[in-house]
């Protein structure tokens, strides 16, 4: 296996960089290849990762993301590769609107005609694309996220985390970890955390991640007076998927998603969680079967009932793992790319 990536120049890129190599992965890293729109050096970015194509020859060219997506199908149309897979994760047309918005469809289409298969990573997901036309019915194939189930913890570990993380024993904890990015809706975490704490001021709320937005969001939580011993904003974190036993509670406010990696880890540790009520995460939650669902500015409510009822927590956190182990299970989701890998789309 080959990796081609552009450099995200973010906190744990390097780090993810070297795991995949430890684990026996090539990876190419392609200046080039930058998230923004830049035209000049997306041609230089597309005619490199044309040449590298046509010298290794695979036989399966997989592409994640927008413009990797987009230059990458292409190129691997161009050299002839014989089965060009995509995965969007989220498709660019979700977070924009008018000409912005239309563009960005337009070249979708474009794309999918040079591959053979987009995977979707969640039904509404699957939906939307279908009922915009980004491609056929054929070739938008649904393979949900999927992620191990956890052991659940011991109280003595859960014990240790929180000591780790300078969390009082007695405290209930809020958590969220997202990319600080204008998709996570972050400013809306901050304002629940300001109106749960005026009614449980015991409370304490822990944010993970790093991100173009870390120091505003440090702002945002200063002038909205939130104690920084109430408001953890801990940065990025290399081991964040070992924090949720730590969390009473985890949140996120996203404003839009594919299908979130983060409330399945949380669910997989038998965390009770509260989300947005967005296209992807509703499909992770079955419309609030496994977790509560709100609306951006309404997340203090379903936050605030968890924090009062322990039974319900257990609850849904029980929920939530069957969830996970029924619907996006880390089996399913390596039998669906193998099956896709291996015959027609």
């Amino acid at each position: 296996m080959r990796m081609l990536l552009g450099d995200r120049h973010e906190p744990g890129f390097a780090a993810e960089v070297e795991q995949f190599r430890a684990a026996g992965v090539q990876v190419d890293i392609l200046p080039e290849l930058a998230r923004e729109i830049r035209p000049v050096q997306d041609v230089r970015a597309y005619r490199h990762l044309k040449a590298r194509l046509k010298l290794l020859a695979p036989d399966i060219v997989h592409t994640h993301g927008s413009k990797a997506g987009f230059l990458g199908r292409l190129a691997a149309h161009a050299t002839g590769v014989r089965r060009i897979v995509h995965t969007p994760h989220v498709f660019p047309f979700q977070w924009t609107t008018g000409l912005r918005r239309s563009l960005y469809l337009a070249l979708e289409r474009h794309a999918a005609q040079r591959g053979h298969a987009v995977v979707c990573v969640g039904p509404g997901q699957r939906e939307h694309a279908l009922a915009l036309g980004v491609a056929s019915a054929e070739r938008l194939v649904l393979i949900p996220n999927g992620v191990p189930l956890v052991p659940e913890l011991t109280l003595e570990a859960v014990v240790r985390l929180r000591m780790e993380l300078q969390v009082p024993q007695d405290a209930e904890v809020v958590g969220m970890v997202a990319r600080l990015a204008p998709q996570k809706g972050v400013r809306f975490f901050l304002d629940a955390a300001v109106q749960v704490l005026r009614q449980r001021p015991q409370a304490v709320f822990v944010l993970v991640g790093g991100g173009p937005l870390e120091h505003e969001t440090r702002a945002r939580a200063a002038a909205a007076g939130l104690d920084p011993e109430r408001m953890r904003i801990l940065g990025h974190r290399e081991d964040a998927e070992r924090l949720y036993p730590a969390f009473d509670v985890l949140v996120l406010s996203s404003l839009y998603e594919g299908l979130p990696y983060v409330l399945l880890e949380a669910m997989a540790c038998g965390v009770p969680v509260v989300a947005t009520d967005v296209p992807g995460s509703h499909d992770v939650l079955a419309h609030g079967e496994a977790g509560l669902l709100a609306q951006p500015h309404e997340l203090a409510m379903p936050i605030l009932r968890l924090l009062g009822d322990a039974n319900l927590r257990k609850q849904l956190g029980a929920q939530a793992r069957q969830r996970v182990r029924e619907a996006f299970s880390l089996e399913q989701f390596v039998t669906g790319h193998h099956r896709l890998y291996r015959g027609p789309a």
